[in-house]
């Protein structure tokens, strides 16, 4: 019993990995462009969405590159492909909302913005994954105001 008991521990922190899986931008929440030390990531999960009809969100902000935020939005662009996109630019911010297709039930999401960061020639992104039984980003759009 003990050992299925560590087995279990030693495999929780890996559970979240598999959200993003079969995205693109699935190599940028594994440290494969940004690396890790760079980003602030944020993780939730529980009682603190459910208002929000959701059961995962993962965050992660970093300042970018202009090749490091070109490569992401390409990222963005190729999960886009067949999804529901939803593109805001207003001034020097850019947004990016993506419906992604569903896995084992749960509707998925991606939010992906840049905007001038203060150091000069960096770009300031967050990058968002969310999750959940909410059932359209127009309806997410509405639970988040």
């Amino acid at each position: 019993m003990k050992k299925i008991l560590v087995i279990f521990v030693m495999l929780c922190p890996l559970m979240p990995l598999k959200a993003q899986t079969g995205l693109h931008i699935n190599e940028l929440f594994l440290g494969h462009i940004i690396p890790q030390e760079r980003m602030v990531e944020t993780r939730v999960r529980g009682k603190t969405l459910e208002k929000y009809q959701l059961t995962y969100y993962r965050s992660l902000r970093f300042n970018a590159t202009a090749a490091e935020t070109q490569r992401l939005r390409q990222l963005m662009d190729d999960d886009a492909k067949g999804c529901f996109v939803s593109i805001y630019e207003r001034q020097k911010t850019y947004t990016q909302k993506i419906q992604v297709p569903r896995q084992e039930g749960k509707t998925r999401f991606l939010c992906y913005q840049e905007q001038p960061a203060r150091q000069k020639d960096l770009q300031e992104v967050t990058v968002i994954f969310m999750e959940g039984t909410v059932s359209s980003l127009k309806q997410l759009d509405e639970l988040l105001k």
